[in-house]
């Protein structure tokens, strides 16, 4: 009996010292079945495969494999759909989508217009009826992007997905383009990740949705990527698939962009006096009231800008550009440093206007304020400045920069500053000290 006894003494001790050693969560992954660990190893491989190409990108692809078709969303119940060998068939609303009755698949990235700017996941829908539909066909592959009018200001939701292929299948929506009858524009930034990601179709599909905020004709293509069924053992079998989808708004509640620049236009000639100038600078402090930065870097739109109060410069640009074409104000575009503002004739003068850099409510730049007194300052044509601390907000080569051109403004400066760098540029110090 003595040697059972020290058999199960030591069995118990083992199995304290490894539970004390290991994670419940290393332990349970040790314990797990192979066939769960097999399976996840084909799932891991399978996600790493995602956003490797994109239209077209991979160089072994074919330049013939990419096949399109549009439907437009207009509030009939019938659209057009297209496959390769040019037949077109009409999709009604009661047909039903393929593969869309099980909604077991992972969720699927949403890229809604949040307030600021991230992405969320949503599940695949098991609806089995749309109000529109657009395909693209190859080798017996369908790619099917399929979804409901839903009201302006709310998500639509575009259901996407594909029969016959292979369970590599992939796809992903490209950026909305908005047009209102004037110039068409990106409602997004195309550089995101967000936009460039290939999302795994499944069995079940993938839902994308976004929120259409303005009356006019949005566009929006849909890549789909797979490996060719037919000759599975060709690496250079990865072919694509290109279907666009066309949501046409059209709501009093939501106007167009072009109707809110003439709308703003009516209203400046109505409180200015009429002359380029007032009107430049009343359409300037306008526009900075429509929109705050988008520090996300996603929305660059006039579009963005006007219906979703946000933006990075492209949006400040393309606002005031938009509201001096109107106003019959001469402008340009400037590019630099990533960076782009724009250029107005001003009673027969050009200058730059920087709207970025003026909207103060959300100093992106920190030290604009200060910048902009002292500008003020140099421009109010006066023989003496007096700068109280006039560079404490700035980096030290921002400040350097900034006094080495005040000594060649023919101006008389005097500085009060504790700050070396200012002391340096100056022709008299005078130093004050208190004595108690």
């Amino acid at each position: 009996m003595k040697r059972p006894l020290y058999y199960l003494i030591c069995a118990i001790a083992c199995t304290s010292m490894v539970s004390a050693t290991l994670p419940m969560a290393a332990i349970a992954e040790a314990m797990q079945p192979r066939a769960t660990a097999e399976q996840q190893a084909q799932a891991d491989a399978t996600s790493s495969d995602t956003g490797k190409a994109e239209n077209g990108t991979n160089t072994n692809a074919p330049a013939d494999t990419v096949e399109d078709s549009t439907a437009t969303s207009t509030g009939t119940s019938a659209v057009n759909t297209e496959s390769t060998d040019g037949t077109t068939a009409a999709n009604t609303a009661d047909a039903a989508t393929p593969d869309t009755t099980a909604a077991t698949g992972a969720p699927a990235p949403s890229l809604r217009a949040q307030a600021n700017g991230t992405t969320e996941a949503n599940p695949a829908t098991s609806q089995t009826t749309y109000a529109h539909s657009a395909t693209a066909t190859q080798n017996g592959v369908t790619f099917t992007v399929s979804w409901n009018d839903a009201p302006a200001g709310t998500a639509t939701t575009f259901h996407v997905t594909q029969t016959s292929g292979s369970s590599q299948a992939k796809a992903r929506m490209d950026v909305p383009t908005y047009w209102d009858g004037g110039s068409q524009e990106s409602v997004c930034d195309p550089s995101r990740p967000a936009w460039a990601s290939y999302y795994s179709l499944g069995t079940a599909g993938h839902d994308f949705t976004f929120d259409f905020t303005a009356s006019g004709t949005y566009r929006i293509y849909f890549y789909f990527m797979d490996n060719d069924r037919n000759d599975p053992q060709n690496d250079k079998g990865i072919y694509y698939l290109r279907t666009t989808a066309e949501v046409a708004v059209n709501d009093a509640a939501r106007p167009s962009v072009t109707q809110i620049v003439n709308d703003a236009v009516d209203l400046c000639r109505q409180e200015t006096n009429g002359s380029e100038y007032d009107m430049a600078l009343w359409l300037h402090d306008w526009t900075l009231d429509q929109l705050e930065y988008d520090h996300s870097l996603n929305w660059c739109s006039a579009e963005s800008g006007l219906t979703r109060h946000q933006g990075t410069c492209e949006s400040y640009q393309r606002i005031y550009s938009k509201l001096l074409d109107a106003a019959g104000i001469a402008n340009g575009r400037i590019t630099g440093n990533g960076h782009t503002w724009n250029a107005v004739k001003i009673d027969g003068k050009w200058c730059q206007m920087d709207l970025t850099w003026d909207d103060t409510n959300d100093n992106w730049y920190g030290d604009l304020d200060q910048r902009l007194a002292v500008a003020r300052a140099v421009c109010s044509d006066s023989p003496v400045l007096l700068l109280d601390v006039c560079t404490s907000a700035l980096d030290p080569k921002t400040e350097r920069e900034m006094l080495d051109r005040m000594r060649n403004l023919g101006h008389t400066v005097i500085i009060v500053t504790h700050r070396s760098a200012a002391l340096e540029v100056c022709d008299r110090v005078i130093g004050l000290a208190s004595k108690w």
